[in-house]
């Protein structure tokens, strides 16, 4: 029995040694973790969505961080909607390499300051340029709501889609063509913005027909997009630019689906390419 003890012992200590290495409190409801690719991401310790996940085995969402990574190359240009704290935007970062350049969109304070700080930590200053505002379809400001339990939830708000239990804040709302549609093509558009992907894209059809090897990788959730936009005509405004669609599976592989089938899915995270993308079955 006291050998039994002993080793559980032990096996407690290395657990608590592995987890005193990945996590740190820092005080001021801020803790930093440490990924599970070795990168350093501060996070608010008040979230219940992926805080918890990120403290215990330093990973969030695995399957679109393998996908990203089939579908990233050295040098490519991104953009990025609903950056949250960083943790993708730091994938996305490595990925491309110190040639690439991404513009990472949060329009939540707390969760901007967090992300800053992030990039700033990984010496990432010089790929990452980030912005304080929602992309939406039309320039100003707009309200914006969260649950200050579960950030990952944060979403810009419509009438009829008012939560009454959440915090509600004016942000500045930016198209993304009056941002950035100056610039060079883009090779991948990220959004995760709980239903307002539709709104994004909307205010960024300049960058889409000017970008010819833009692929969109997107949480696609017809349901939280109903409020906000007539889900079919998007799919069918989405094919008319050319693009096909993916599913992105468990596995992080991309499983084709018909654009016609867009607007029946469950929620789920999809790629728009106009060629097959890697990780394509």
């Amino acid at each position: 029995m006291a050998s039994l003890i002993e080793t559980a012992k032990v096996e407690m200590a290395r657990v608590i040694g592995r987890l005193s290495r990945r996590y740190s409190y820092l005080g001021d409801e801020t803790a930093i973790v440490t990924t599970r690719a070795g990168m350093r991401l501060l996070v608010d310790t008040r979230d219940c969505s992926l805080t918890p996940a990120l403290a215990a085995i330093g990973c969030w969402e695995p399957h679109i961080e393998r996908a990203l990574i089939r579908l990233l190359e050295r040098g490519q240009r991104i953009i990025e909607v609903g950056a949250n704290m960083g943790y993708h935007t730091l994938t996305m970062a490595r990925a491309v390499g110190r040639t690439g350049q991404i513009d990472a969109f949060e329009p939540n304070p707390r969760l901007y300051q967090l992300l800053t700080d992030s990039i700033f930590k990984n010496g990432l200053q010089d790929i990452v340029t980030t912005h304080r505002s929602a992309a939406v379809d039309k320039a100003g400001p707009v309200k914006f709501q969260f649950h200050p339990r579960y950030f990952g939830g944060g979403n810009v708000v419509v009438p009829g889609y008012e939560d009454p239990t959440n915090l509600h804040i004016d942000v500045p709302g930016v198209r993304l063509d009056d941002v950035l549609g100056a610039g060079p093509p883009v090779d991948l558009l990220r959004m995760d913005a709980e239903g307002c992907e539709p709104l994004a894209l909307q205010g960024a059809e300049e960058l889409v027909r000017g970008s010819p090897r833009l692929r969109i990788m997107m949480e696609f959730s017809p349901i939280m997009m109903r409020p906000r936009v007539d889900v079919p005509a998007f799919a069918a405004r989405l094919a008319t630019f050319g693009f096909k669609a993916w599913r992105v599976k468990s596995s992080g592989s991309l499983a084709g689906i018909a654009m016609t089938d867009l607007p029946k899915l469950a929620h789920c995270d999809i790629v728009l390419s106009r060629d097959v993308p890697p990780g394509a079955l």
